[in-house]
């Protein structure tokens, strides 16, 4: 009896040792499955702020949840976050959020994801899309030829459609496609 508890035991021991390497990664849980350049970031950062520079204009301050950051690939992958940017009198211009977003740390542009919203103050209009792409040199906002991308203006103009494309310098608009609209002219 003895002998059949030591290989019971012995057993045991192997199949928990099994269950527990094959169950358990050492790495984090956000590389898993993720287009990341690196198992690990140079530098990961949590509930912190993130300056987005424009040339001639007041940087555009991140506040995130999470910031990772791979300095020889040049990117900050960004997760849950807010942003705003002021004028030089301190006037807020644009406010918004994502939950995911892509920064070319050498170029400032982005890919946002996850639920894109943003706000211009001054010129009154709303982009919402699930993604849309930064080009920062340029000031202007991408959306995908199949995303939907909704932009309301003066809170009663509605314009939905896809392939859009927004200057948010000169506040100018256009759409592939345009799924749904309305306009109100005086």
């Amino acid at each position: 009896m003895d002998t059949k508890r030591k290989i019971g035991r012995f057993f045991m021991l192997m199949m928990t040792s099994f269950f527990l390497f094959t169950a358990c990664s050492f790495a984090p849980e956000n590389t898993l499955n993720s287009t990341r350049p690196a198992d690990f970031p140079d530098m990961k950062l949590e509930n912190t702020r993130y300056l987005l520079g424009l040339e001639g204009l007041q940087p555009i301050q991140i506040h995130a949840a999470i910031i990772e950051i791979y300095q020889e690939s040049q990117q900050a992958f960004i997760t849950e976050a807010s942003f705003t940017q002021h004028d030089e009198q301190g006037h807020l211009i644009f406010s918004g959020t994502f939950g995911f977003a892509i920064i070319d740390t050498d170029t400032n542009n982005l890919v946002m994801s996850k639920g894109v919203y943003i706000e211009n103050h001054q010129n009154i209009f709303t982009i919402e899309a699930d993604q849309l792409d930064w080009d920062n040199e340029e000031r202007i906002a991408i959306g995908e030829r199949d995303t939907l991308v909704t932009l309301t203006l003066h809170e009663h103009d509605i314009l939905q459609g896809t392939g859009f494309t927004g200057d948010l310098k000169t506040a100018t608009f256009e759409f592939l496609k345009m799924e749904k609209g309305r306009l109100h002219y005086e």
